[in-house]
């Protein structure tokens, strides 16, 4: 008998079938939301340029890669955010690669776009000539900053966001020293389900207006919700909340119990009395090293006296833990290139009518869908033609 759990039913599904959708993104934020709509169903169609590719593209050859090894496809970021999706490539600096795109968007039902604002206006694409042109089309903008406002041509990146939307000034010790989250890009993620929902509701809202959208999506804004008690709390005491340490909202302090495993760590507190248990949690937590439980015995032991405990998980923990695991939190998908092979990609996180949502690929390989997407618009020696002029570089 195996000892893997079982893992949920995969499937294809179709909610957004017969939506296409058109992005020109990079990094996480924008490229995420594109990837959870194709995998709801619609076809999104990513539109580079091989000049300035994804960013996720920029991964650099390592001594122990292979000859011929395509670093630039293997990026395991860039699968994260961008499987399941199609690709083609466009030098949108050129009437021509300006044309193919506009027949894109001719096509398509959104168009999802998180560079800086003005990109679209030195190309004389501006938002509202787009939205004269094609009026039912959604137009999803995530910028750090959104598009008004004195930070709008502004650059950020995920610590910036996260720092300027109040977030990492909550992380530290209970003494008040902030220690922050940086490494974690919150506000990318955040960003990206957000994004998802708008484009579905703004999609819904065409179908009783006739008219599409510009959602104007602030990625800083959105992040300042993950710290919305702090704001609460703020405007009912006058003071500035600071951090709690490992401490709850109300003050509840918890207490991180080191366990047999150098790097296993268990995090409880005292449900019942609602302090921490003043005895064998503090005597546990300062055992010496050779006398530590498994981590399971001790999550065990807690437990059954009333006295809330979970594992801390490292990033790897997560990847190997059974209860993740029959969730399906991963799945396998061959990369389309033979020397990278399969390819483990997160799951999104949900299960619908007890399926979970198949990833359909792995990221596509840049330009790898211009004969097949761009002929839907000229034909096979416009395109040799376009290839040789560099319209599709």
């Amino acid at each position: 008998m195996s000892s893997e759990p079982a893992r949920p039913a995969l499937a294809e599904i179709e909610w957004l079938r017969g939506v296409k959708v058109v992005e020109v993104t990079t990094a996480v934020s924008a490229p995420l939301i594109g990837r959870v709509l194709a995998e709801l169903g619609a076809e999104v169609v990513k539109v580079e340029s091989r000049a300035k590719p994804d960013v996720n593209r920029a991964r650099l050859p390592r001594p122990t890669d292979p000859e011929g090894f395509p670093a630039h496809e293997s990026f395991q970021l860039l699968h994260e955010s961008s499987a399941s999706k199609k690709s083609v490539t466009l030098n949108l600096k050129t009437d021509e690669g300006q044309a193919l795109f506009l027949k894109l968007l001719g096509d398509a039902d959104v168009f999802i776009e998180n560079f800086v604002p003005g990109w679209l206006d030195r190309l004389g694409l501006t938002v509202e000539s787009l939205r004269e042109k094609f009026p039912r089309l959604v137009i999803l903008s995530a910028s750090g900053y959104g598009q008004t406002g004195p930070l709008r041509t502004q650059r950020s990146y995920a610590p910036v966001m996260s720092a300027l939307a109040g977030v990492e000034g909550l992380i530290g010790y209970d003494d008040g020293q902030v220690m922050g989250c940086s490494a974690l890009a919150l506000a990318d993620l955040n960003c990206s389900f957000t994004g998802v929902f708008l484009v579905a509701a703004a999609l819904k809202g065409r179908e009783q207006t006739g008219h599409g959208t510009h959602v104007d999506l602030s990625q800083i804004e959105a992040a300042s919700t993950l710290a919305g008690e702090a704001f609460v709390e703020a405007e009912l005491n006058g003071a500035a909340p600071l951090p709690r340490g490992n401490a709850d909202p109300d003050g509840t302090p918890w207490t991180l119990i080191p366990t047999e495993r150098p790097d296993e760590w268990i995090a409880a507190v005292d449900a019942q009395s609602g302090t921490l248990a003043e005895g064998e949690l503090l005597e546990l937590k300062n055992l010496p090293a050779g006398r530590r439980p498994a981590r399971e015995t001790l999550l065990e032991r807690l437990r059954v006296r009333g006295i809330e405990a979970t594992p801390v998980l490292t990033p790897t923990g997560v990847a190997k833990d059974r209860g993740f695991a029959a969730r399906g939190f991963t799945q396998t998908v061959q990369h389309p290139h033979a020397m990278i092979g399969d390819v483990k990609v997160t799951s999104v996180p949900w299960h619908l009518d007890g399926q979970l949502p198949r990833v359909l690929g792995a990221a596509p390989l840049l330009g790898g869908d211009n004969p097949t997407i761009l002929s839907r618009f000229v034909d096979a020696a416009s395109l040799a033609d376009f290839e040789a002029k560099g319209v599709l570089r």
